[in-house]
């Protein structure tokens, strides 16, 4: 892709940044630290509001070299999708028992879930 056609997509690319922030566990102070970037920049990324071309190519270039990819590969990127329970697990401590209250709010809420599943 050429560089006028990356600044045409650049709401575009923020939505498939945003989605290989969240699918590679970062958060956005960690993403920022790695790519060597402002919260700032990032968030304008994101929502596809930086209006100067240098700018945004600058900004880009930096990410990707960050992440150590190209374009093309984040363009082509899938969110990789997790269970709820794993997400959970994954954060969880090992010993952490819950209380009756919790489980049954856990329960309510997978049930919500599912039927979003269903209809969404």
């Amino acid at each position: 892709m050429r560089f006028d056609e990356h600044f045409a997509m650049r709401k575009l690319i923020g939505t498939k940044l945003k989605d290989y922030i969240r699918s590679n566990g970062f958060s956005k102070v960690s993403f920022c630290m790695k790519a060597e970037i402002s919260r700032t920049t990032l968030d304008k990324i994101l929502n596809g509001e930086i209006d100067n071309k240098s700018t945004f190519n600058k900004d880009l270039n930096k990410i990707l070299t960050g992440l150590n990819m190209d374009l093309d590969t984040l363009m082509e990127s899938l969110p990789r999708v997790q269970s709820v329970d794993a997400m959970c697990s994954q954060k969880a401590q090992t010993d952490y028992q819950m209380n009756d209250k919790a489980k049954m709010e856990y329960d309510l809420l997978q049930d919500i879930l599912n039927l979003c599943s269903i209809y969404y």
